[in-house]
């Protein structure tokens, strides 16, 4: 058979194909859900307004607006609290941009009101347009007191398949803060000593120069690392027939996996200024597929007084922009962007118990650990929560009660301790699954243990979307 026959004979199957397809009718595409995010949320004494958040189960096809009712127990709209949006006759309208995955209102206290704690509000979806379907978590009660949730579930707001979003989880509080990976570059401490971490969730890299001045640093400093700073080239070096010797160095370009804050990519900030070197920064990639490079940057950071100074500049450039950051010790971090400056990131310090996360790991290919890019990682938050695995062979997460936490051994703790070993990886043995062999046992800062085992590693097939149950073992001490 000729080349010129089997092409017109593939053209015309080909076009046979499209014009039965395009004779059917567009598949129908899912129901789009919209429901609250959690069905009970408190507002503490010491917070003044709360974000609540309605989760789309995909994008909004147009541009629209969904309506809230507001039933009070106890309250006044204007005289205790308000909303934004403004509610008009106890009714929030909210606008739904095409394309959103979410949308949220505020509830503010305001200044002249005083609360006893058993005042709340019950909010209601009651009338979205017909493009959108209301789930079945519908109504949200609000309480005007701080709340400990007896059990929840939830599907965990990760920003879908290109994992956009870093999310703090707080049990008793019901609530989960989601917050765009790509908002910051580097976290510093707060507490006594001087340390800063690299954002592990775009994969950043950082490589000290034996420079101190950041207007000598160019293009020619980079040479070398331009195919080495990257999980990609890593990963392209260790999978050659001939690893090259830099490899082993380059577990050292990103902050310990585990939070040991003695291991970080930049090293302490020295109170004395020569001592503090300039470092070359991989940004990391971003959101997207394929995912986007976030570029390059040379920084050096000096402690000034009880905070820090930090320089940077690309690459390139002669002069250089400065960024003070004041240490504030109800956070573990106070965070920064390259391009917007001090930002907001993780909640206070003691208001959330563990983290979903794209991360920056290591893993061991047979000659040593080297900088790895996990999905799905769970970190635990450093601040005296603890957490344990138990075996459903053991006990079954149904059966596991009070009476069970005398047996357990929390042992060493460490921000990995779930880390991935609540699924399994993917890869040759097939696609990654949650792992129904166990559950954990979580104690928060005010001693409150939770049983909390994962439930779905996506939602509609979708990852970035893994959904958790969770209940009350044993209630803290108030």
């Amino acid at each position: 058979m000729s080349t010129f026959f089997k092409s017109s004979l593939s053209a015309v199957a080909i076009g046979a194909l499209v014009f039965f397809s395009s004779c059917k009718e567009d598949p129908e595409l899912p129901e789009n859900i919209i429901a609250f995010q959690s069905a009970e949320l408190g507002i503490a004494e010491t917070e003044t307004e709360l974000d609540i958040t309605l989760i789309l189960s995909r994008a909004a096809t147009e541009t629209t607006q969904v309506t809230i009712s507001i039933e009070e127990e106890g309250l006044l709209y204007n005289t205790d609290y308000t909303t934004t949006p403004a509610a008009v006759a106890n009714v929030i309208t909210i606008p739904v941009a095409a394309g959103s995955t979410e949308v949220s209102f505020t509830v503010t206290k305001t200044e002249i009101a005083l609360f006893d704690g058993d005042e709340s509000l019950e909010f209601t979806i009651t009338n979205v347009p017909a493009s959108l379907v209301i789930g079945a978590n519908n109504q949200l009660e609000l309480s005007f007191a701080e709340i400990v949730a007896a059990s929840g579930i939830m599907e965990i707001n990760g920003g879908g398949a290109t994992f956009a979003n870093k999310v703090f989880i707080d049990l008793s509080a019901n609530r989960q803060t989601a917050v765009a990976r790509t908002s910051w570059d580097l976290g510093f401490y707060t507490d006594d000593e001087f340390r800063v971490i690299l954002n592990s969730s775009n994969g950043m890299m950082a490589y000290a120069l034996d420079k101190t001045d950041l207007s000598t640093v160019t293009n020619a400093d980079t040479a070398v690392l331009r195919n080495r700073l990257s999980f990609d080239a890593v990963f392209a070096a260790i999978t050659s027939n001939e690893v090259p010797e830099w490899v082993s160095s380059a577990v050292n370009w990103i902050d310990d996996p585990t939070g040991d804050l003695t291991k970080t990519a930049i090293m302490q900030v020295s109170a004395t200024a020569s001592e503090n070197k300039v470092y070359i920064i991989n940004r990391g990639s971003g959101v997207g597929a394929p995912a986007p490079s976030l570029g390059w940057k040379k920084v050096r950071i000096l402690r000034n007084g009880n905070g820090y100074t930090l320089q940077h500049a690309d690459i390139n450039s002669n002069t250089f922009s400065e960024i003070q950051i004041t240490k504030n010790d109800d956070y573990e971090f106070q965070y920064v962007s390259f391009t917007t400056g001090s930002v907001p990131v993780e909640p206070v310090s003691d208001r959330w118990d563990i983290a979903w996360t794209h991360f920056g790991n290591t893993t061991n290919f047979g000659s040593g650990p080297v900088p790895y890019y996990f999905p799905d990682v769970i970190l635990q938050n450093r601040n005296e929560v603890e957490t344990v695995q138990v075996l459903t062979s053991t006990k079954s997460y149904e059966a596991f009660s009070e009476a069970d936490l005398a047996t357990l051994v929390f042992g060493a703790q460490n921000q990995l301790k779930i880390g991935t070993n609540w699924r399994t990886g993917g890869g040759p043995g097939g696609p990654a699954t949650i792992r129904t062999d166990r559950f954990y046992i979580i104690k928060d800062e005010d001693e409150n243990y939770y049983k909390l085992k994962f439930t779905a590693l996506t939602t509609g097939g979708e990852r970035g979307k893994p959904q958790i149950e969770y209940a009350l073992v044993k209630k803290g001490d108030d």
